[in-house]
């Protein structure tokens, strides 16, 4: 069961179960074909082949699918909300804010519960598109791994894949499908890498490969360090925190995870919480205040959100909100300065290239 999920009753929350919906003998469902009067942007008429994407927005109901959907989904929420989700053997109550994330995998039976209105973007990946990438970059075949339900209070490579789907969709062009397939391969790996449970010898790996480095003990608890801060970026967490998590003293820790990453782990931290922000002012998470997006981050206010987020992009999150990113990446723009320098006995001017 996910970090803080509370399993409940139907009763408990104060949601009303469904009747039954049925045996499952007419099959999974393809999603795209549910409830279509809640959609508000969709790119399955865009024809783009194993990924799409929809923006929904739902009043309180009910959804029961016996036999699971066609698709994988991956849901990330644009807004609060309360839902209860009754899937893989549990039932587990939900108050959802801004960029939780949910991965259901398809042909799985799912009963979804909600007396709020949800506002949600929602990714349906083809299962054989996975299964496909699963083979050629790790060498696992479908019986080597199991797909659960998981959800994560955040997840900003989740979140910014949506928001790039949601722009592409919007625009439409001939350049689209083709950025839509290639971000399908990355929702694919990442799914792959951070949401599946695997079975066989395969996920051990041969340990005496040198190239197979990120299975060996110590690759594995920098693994396990930047999965405990992904899961916990939000909450105040510390550097004896993380190495009590992966059982390393914090020297050891932060000395591998510099090794493995090039970032101390309090720099990753960061990163990731700044990159959690920008998902969220580029998603349209509904009409949270900056103040209100950096707690939900993990930062202790919204000057401290500011400051690191002008540093890693180049301008503030009140800009990103209203003009939308930069053209280039703030560490690929310089600016020129100059300084008076002594040469020679004569004071002259200095060209000084800087990043800004």
């Amino acid at each position: 069961m996910s970090a803080g999920a509370t399993p409940v009753t139907a009763a408990v929350v104060g949601i009303d179960a469904p009747r039954d919906c049925g045996d499952g003998s007419a099959g999974p469902m393809e999603f795209g074909k549910l409830r279509r009067e809640y959609v508000r942007l969709s790119s399955r008429p865009l024809g783009w082949g194993p990924l799409n994407f929809e923006r929904r927005e739902a009043p309180p109901s009910s959804e029961c699918l016996p036999a699971g959907t066609t698709e994988h989904l991956v849901f990330v929420s644009l807004a609060g909300g309360h839902l209860l989700r009754d899937s893989g053997g549990e039932r587990i109550e939900r108050e959802l804010a801004p960029g939780h994330v949910a991965f259901q995998p398809g042909g799985q039976p799912v009963r979804w519960m909600w007396d709020t209105r949800l506002t949600f973007g929602v990714l349906s990946l083809c299962p054989d598109f996975l299964d496909r990438v699963a083979m050629e970059a790790f060498a696992l075949a479908p019986a080597d791994f199991e797909l659960r339900p998981v959800e994560r209070a955040q997840d900003p490579v989740i979140s910014n894949i949506a928001s790039v789907l949601a722009r592409e969709t919007v625009r439409a062009d001939k350049g689209s499908k083709l950025y839509a397939e290639s971000l399908a391969t990355i929702l694919a790996v990442h799914l792959l890498r951070n949401y599946v449970q695997r079975k066989s010898a395969a996920d051990i790996g041969d340990q005496s490969d040198p190239d197979n480095v990120m299975q060996l003990p110590h690759s594995r608890a920098v693994a396990d360090a930047i999965g405990f801060i992904q899961s916990r970026h939000a909450q105040p967490i510390t550097l004896d925190d993380i190495a009590d998590a992966v059982h390393l003293s914090p020297y050891h820790l932060a000395r591998l995870f510099k090794q493995a990453t090039g970032e101390t782990p309090h720099q990753y931290l960061i990163q990731l919480r700044v990159n959690s922000a920008r998902a969220l002012l580029t998603s349209g998470a509904g009409q949270r205040s900056l103040a209100e997006i950096a707690a939900a981050v993990g930062f202790a206010d919204q000057s401290h959100l500011t400051r690191h987020f002008k540093r890693q992009f180049g301008v503030t999150p009140k800009h990103m909100r209203t003009q939308g990113a930069p053209a280039r990446p703030a560490a690929m723009r310089v600016r020129r300065r100059h300084k008076n320098v002594q040469k020679d006995g004569n004071s002259v001017q200095e060209r000084i290239w800087s990043k800004r």
